[in-house]
Formats: C-alpha cells, structure tokens, sequence
C-alpha cells in the first residue's frame, strides 16, 4: 500500500428520501454522524450540496406549523433551525454553473448572519463567500429567483459535527412571508421540505 493510497476519499452522499425540493443531496468529507468512516486526518468537515431550485436553510417552523425536533441516525437533535457552531469557524460559498458568465450564481441569496443588534442580512446573486465565526447564530438562509443550478460549500474548522458542537436555536419563529418567497402562497409544500423524521 502505498503512503497516500488512502488519501483519494470516497464521500459520503446523505440522500433525503424523500428528495426535498431545490436539493440534490449533500455530498460529506468529514464525519456527519458519530460512528460514521471518514478520513481521520481531515482537519476539517466539508459539505458541497447542489442547489436546483428555490431552497431554503435553517428557516424554522411557519407559525402555523407545529415545530417539530428531529432524532438523526446517531441519536443528536436537530432541525430547520438557525445554528451555532460553539467550536468551529465555517465558510459558506457559493457557486453558480454559468461557464459563460461566472459571475451569475444562478439565484437571488438572502443570508442572515449575528442577532439582535449584531444581525447582518446579506442579499447577493454573484458568488460569494461568508465567514461564519464560531459562537455566532447563523441562518436563516432563502434562495429564490432560481435560474440555474447552484452549488453551496460549508467548510467547517472541525473534522465533524460532534467536534463543531453545532447548538440549535430551538426558539427560533419562521417568516411566513419569507417562505412564501420560497415555496409560494401553498404552506403545504413546506412541508415537503422536512421528512417526518429525516436522517
């Protein structure tokens, strides 16, 4: 066996089954659940999810939704909830696919980094890229205005979610209007977004 043999790196790919609307999975380096193979030697955790319609991240329960707490495979709780990541910084970027206009992401992103008073709320149809330092609330994220498909990375500075020590905002009220921009006048597609109990 040669030295770096084990370094070209199968990922992961998390299916949602079923497929929520305006994403094509999420391929992961890096270990998403406890017990999970990965490349030990990753320093960090890296997500890359294919954009293909108008999505939305972290945007908690509509008001007429009961909110809802999910058990993954491994036994932690999650949700569509603005996070924290106590023990990692992480990069967002964002992609488009226009080899003829690489400046076009293909989309309208509406991203809400901080609170209260130290809330930033971001509005870009260029690629970008957010740094999200560790301790600060991020989401949520709208993308609307779909064109083309899109690519989003989240490069985490912790080799997995448990070392990231990623904390809900379990209180957090979704923006019906903000997700109306989404999905449209039916709340009922809301819930296409969200698996009875996703993993």
């Amino acid at each position: 066996m040669g030295k770096y043999q084990e370094n070209c790196v199968e990922m992961l790919l998390r299916e949602d089954n079923p497929r929520r609307p305006g994403r094509a999975g999420t391929y992961i380096f890096g270990q998403e659940f406890k017990g999970q193979d990965y490349f030990e030697p990753t320093p960090i955790l890296t997500e890359i999810m294919p954009i293909t319609g108008n999505y939305m991240m972290m945007s908690g329960f509509p008001e007429e939704v009961q909110k809802r707490i999910y058990t993954m495979r491994d036994g932690h709780k999650g949700g569509p909830y603005p996070k924290y990541n106590m023990n990692a910084d992480k990069l967002m970027i964002f992609s488009g696919s226009d080899p003829d206009n690489m400046k076009d992401l293909g989309a309208h992103i509406e991203f809400h980094l901080g609170e209260g008073e130290d809330l930033e709320i971001f509005h870009f149809d260029e690629p970008r890229a957010i740094f999200v330092p560790k301790g600060v609330r991020h989401g949520p994220i709208y993308i609307t205005q779909f064109r083309r498909m899109l690519t989003m990375f989240c490069v985490f500075t912790q080799p997995s979610k448990e070392a990231a020590d990623i904390v809900q905002a379990w209180d957090y009220v979704g923006n019906d209007a903000k997700i109306k921009e989404v999905i449209g006048d039916d709340m009922d597609e809301y819930k296409k977004f969200f698996a009875e109990n996703p993993k």
